[in-house]
């Protein structure tokens, strides 16, 4: 996993958090299931980190991802903005897919733009659909995908092709070509992010 700063500054701000709960490895160990070892090369940014792992550490902080990658807008809620440059989107890899995040260093934001790489080739590899509040915009950039969704049969998009959907229907993508096909999404609603059937997909 790694975002448009490095992996070393996501394993800070998770030493930090931890820090900031008053827990010790140990602590942070038992209620994730990590092992003290691995969490303390995370920390000291010797090993990569998987969302996945991300996932259980900010569960067990009672944290949102958004407290690991945003930062609050000094304006507050109005006149805010947030620039992405070419490469600098917060990048994070999930069973099946891997997403490109923008406008993190905003908190309580209104909707989630993002590009998500799809690798998966098959249901099982995209593994299960995901399922959050609001509702989604998906417009494919390249490659083609079949969309599955829990009401509908598979979909085919190719590239220029765009759906709206009530994003409480579950949902998701597998790629038919030969490359990964890459799709913009919008996520309009609850903003957590968390692609693991309980968030954006």
């Amino acid at each position: 996993m790694s975002d448009g700063r490095n992996d070393n500054g996501i394993a800070q701000t998770l030493g930090m958090l931890r820090k900031r709960r008053g827990w010790t490895l140990k602590t942070l160990s038992e209620a994730t299931g990590v092992s003290i070892s691995a969490l303390s090369k995370i920390e000291n940014g010797q090993t990569g980190v998987s969302f996945e792992t991300v996932r259980r550490i900010l569960r067990s902080l009672s944290l949102r991802f958004d407290d690991l990658v945003g930062t609050e807008s000094a304006r507050g809620g109005r006149g805010r903005r947030a620039v992405n440059r070419h490469g600098s989107a917060t990048r994070v890899e999930a069973e099946g897919r891997s997403y490109a995040l923008f406008a993190t260093d905003l908190l309580r934001r209104r909707m989630i733009p993002m590009i998500t790489t799809v690798h998966a080739r098959t249901l099982g590899e995209w593994g299960e659909l995901a399922s959050h509040p609001g509702e989604e915009w998906m417009y494919v950039l390249s490659g083609s995908v079949a969309l599955h969704t829990e009401h509908y049969a598979p979909l085919r998009l190719e590239p220029g092709d765009s759906i709206y959907i009530d994003a409480e229907m579950a949902h998701g993508l597998v790629s038919l070509g030969d490359k990964p096909a890459e799709v913009l999404s919008v996520v309009a609603g609850d903003v957590r992010f968390s692609p693991d059937g309980n968030g954006a997909c």
